[in-house]
């Protein structure tokens, strides 16, 4: 038993001095001889996602980030990929709403559902419900764009725009008011 707990002891000290290297190989982390062109490859999209009460938006993809055609320079966009069975999704929501309200001027959130098998109906009484003050997207066209943010799997997601439809952060998972004020009021050097 002794023998045990001596090799542990060693094998753990020679892990621990060994496991920190200060030094660090850049070839390993970054390959210094390759240079990439940025853009190559990139090709603009499209997307008109349709609201449930009936209203398109729509947008375009940049090298930069996307440009909306109906808030463009007039304000930040905050995309939300939601699900209606996502609880932190739902606990987001009024925080959602005080942002919509605090920033009407400058913030235009836009939530795009997550979920294929609701219909629209379905998502009137959710927004009733929960008293919804932002547009919420439906359809196909949600997967498609959702594709084109990086293939989100998670929700909540949410990417942060500029007024010029740069791209600002993105935020995984519940977040605070706090947080997406700060980046907000940064945006408008508030």
């Amino acid at each position: 038993m002794k023998a045990k707990i001596l090799l542990a002891s060693i094998l753990g000290t020679l892990l621990l001095f060994t496991g920190c290297d200060s030094s660090i190989n850049e070839s390993v982390v970054v390959d210094t001889k390759k240079e990439k062109e940025v853009g190559i490859g990139f090709e603009s999209k499209t997307f008109k996602l349709q609201t449930v009460s009936g209203k398109e938006i729509e947008l375009k993809t940049t090298l930069s980030g996307i440009d909306f055609k109906d808030f463009k320079g007039e304000k930040l966009v905050l995309l939300d990929i939601f699900a209606t069975w996502c609880p932190p999704c739902i606990k987001g929501i009024p925080d959602m709403n005080n942002l919509q309200e605090e920033y009407k001027n400058d913030l235009e959130i836009v939530s795009i559902l997550f979920e294929e098998d609701k219909t629209k109906e379905e998502i009137q009484k959710f927004i009733k419900k929960h008293g919804v003050n932002y547009p919420i997207t439906i359809g196909e066209e949600n997967f498609k764009l959702t594709k084109e943010l990086g293939d989100v799997n998670k929700v909540p997601e949410y990417f942060l725009y500029s007024k010029d439809g740069t791209y600002i952060k993105k935020f995984v998972g519940e977040t605070s008011k706090d947080v997406f004020k700060r980046y907000i009021d940064n945006a408008l050097d508030k």
